[in-house]
């Protein structure tokens, strides 16, 4: 298996994900370029293009432009409205019982075409005139993270088509179809684990460097049964995603981004300035890190919990 001297762990969480653009833009100023870069759900966009491509500038279009695209934008116009008022009350009644009553027959509303097609036109558009690319393919070595919901296995993929993986980290459940890939159903990479440290020491890393725009609670939302249904997911995440922190060699999460909802994409450049600054501050932290030598005992302790997280990489 290959070692990877430094690699970035890069989390999900909606437009929050955006804080990994300004990080990554103050790290390649500084002439730190990871030997690894692993995403899960949205940050397996951010990590996958700027892996590919580790051009800051480009990352940065990219992500205004995939923020300011009419899916991101009617996703954040129909769940940002009141949701006490009556109008809206009916709306997502309406809307939640016909996504229901088509759920039943189907696995999700979004398929994977129509997703990957959106993938390949923006990043694609600037990386192969082809509009084709491969995950193998990228200059920095790239794992993405999956859930394989027949076997519940983390699946990482390192080889290719990098549209079909990043629906598959960013395929959110009941929402969009899973991706049918060599006998499993592969779903968000937050189902395992919202910021995929694990995955990137059992590809080899031994400094793991933890961008986490997941890192707490928010508030108390549950004004209906699906509400609650979602705050017992976020619960059983947050759980997880503290274990991960504390295997991580550092932990960079700009407070600024947290409050924000997944779907509020109008919120994307504030969430790069955020990741910026925050990046700036844990400078002296992250040369420090690199300074030194790799901490064995995290290592250890990371290897010691492979057991406890079943996987495959493909």
């Amino acid at each position: 298996m290959a070692r990877y001297d430094l690699a970035l762990a890069l989390g999900g969480g909606g437009v929050r994900c955006m804080m990994h653009v300004g990080i990554l833009d103050v790290l390649s100023r500084e002439g730190i370029v990871p030997d690894l870069v692993v995403g899960s759900s949205i940050g397996s966009v951010i990590g996958g293009v700027y892996a590919y491509r580790p051009d800051t500038g480009f990352l940065k279009n990219f992500a205004i432009r995939f923020s300011n695209g009419i899916v991101a934008r009617k996703i954040e116009s129909f769940l940002s409205t009141n949701p006490r008022s009556f109008g809206s009350k009916l709306r997502s009644f309406v809307s939640f019982s016909i996504a229901f009553v088509h759920s039943y027959w189907d696995q999700g509303m979004i398929s994977p075409d129509m997703v990957k097609r959106a993938y390949r036109n923006v990043a694609g558009r600037g990386i192969l005139e082809s509009r084709k690319f491969l995950v193998e393919d990228a200059e920095i070595s790239l794992g993405i993270l999956t859930t394989d919901v027949i076997s519940g296995d983390a699946v990482i993929i390192t080889t290719g088509d990098m549209p079909d993986a990043m629906y598959a980290s960013s395929a959110m459940p009941g929402v969009c179809k899973p991706l049918k890939s060599k006998g499993m159903l592969l779903m968000d990479g937050g189902i395992i684990s919202l910021l995929p440290v694990m995955a990137a020491h059992i590809l080899g890393a031994r400094r793991i460097i933890a961008l986490d725009s997941e890192a707490r609670m928010r508030g108390p939302v549950y004004n209906n049964s699906i509400e609650m249904l979602d705050k017992a997911s976020e619960i059983r995440g947050y759980r997880w995603n503290l274990v991960e922190r504390s295997l991580a060699d550092l932990v960079i999460s700009a407070k600024q981004v947290k409050d924000f909802e997944w779907f509020q994409f109008s919120k994307a450049a504030t969430c790069i300035v955020a990741g910026s600054k925050e990046a700036e501050a844990m400078l002296d932290k992250i040369m420090d890190l690199l300074d030194r030598p790799p901490d064995s005992e995290l290592m250890e302790r990371r290897a010691a919990l492979e057991r406890f997280y079943p996987h495959r990489i493909i």
